[in-house]
């Protein structure tokens, strides 16, 4: 179990346990202005929670296929204060129809299309595109998007190439470029994207950690989140 400032996140059933990464995607997404938000694969839920503590009158739809970590979401939504605010759906999100569109879709995708896969079935579901290319995550995303809405995603570089050369008519707004530490290369990258060309790009780099602790930028967006600070 992973304990929060103000949640708690079981993760005995899901493939992907809690990272520092998707702790960092989390605290970054966007959804201030947004009434409405879906989670695409929101495996423990994690994702969900960090923005409905956020944004107190958000309303989160979070789609999971994995049958144990549907029961690790619904459990840490539960157990949460946003309770009332996020619903998890056992659901291939191809098929998912929601009543309303989203002003904010985010998703942590599988990363890896065409690479080696694991032993364990569970984390090949999570990791790789075996189910959900990311082709389908951009038709997904646009069929299920509001007007002037905006997708964010986190992947590896390579990945979000991939993902940005695979679906050309999604605009980049924002980028974050993540690396361990400076000395290191990016081994993600977390990106705002919108159907509209903005009228300009943020690009930024950050290091998680300094000098054998978290960096002050990092501390800074977690601060709401972690115990440690």
């Amino acid at each position: 179990m992973f304990r929060f400032k103000q949640f708690m996140v079981r993760q005995e059933r899901s493939a992907m346990k809690v990272c520092t990464d998707s702790c960092l995607f989390g605290a970054l997404i966007e959804a201030s202005d947004a009434k409405r938000a879906l989670d695409i694969g929101t495996g423990t839920g994690l994702l969900s929670l960090m923005v409905a503590q956020r944004n107190p009158s958000l309303i989160i739809d979070a789609v999971e296929i994995d049958s144990g970590a549907v029961q690790d979401a619904t459990e840490n939504v539960l157990d949460s204060p946003f309770a009332s605010r996020i619903k998890v759906f056992y659901e291939d999100i191809k098929d998912f129809v929601p009543k309303e569109k989203y002003e904010v879709i985010f998703c942590n995708p599988p990363f890896y299309e065409n690479r080696l896969s694991s032993p364990d079935p569970k984390k090949n579901l999570a990791h790789h595109a075996s189910l959900l290319k990311w082709k389908e995550v951009s038709e997904c995303a646009k069929r299920l998007l509001a007007e002037d809405g905006k997708l964010w995603l986190l992947l590896p570089p390579f990945e979000m190439e991939q993902f940005r050369s695979q679906s050309p008519e999604w605009q980049t707004e924002k980028q974050y470029l993540i690396r361990h530490r400076k000395d290191k290369p990016i081994f993600r990258e977390i990106a705002c994207y919108s159907l509209k060309k903005p009228s300009s790009t943020l690009v930024e780099e950050w290091n998680i950690y300094e000098n054998e602790k978290y960096s002050g930028i990092f501390a800074e967006v977690l601060r709401d989140y972690y115990l440690l600070f």
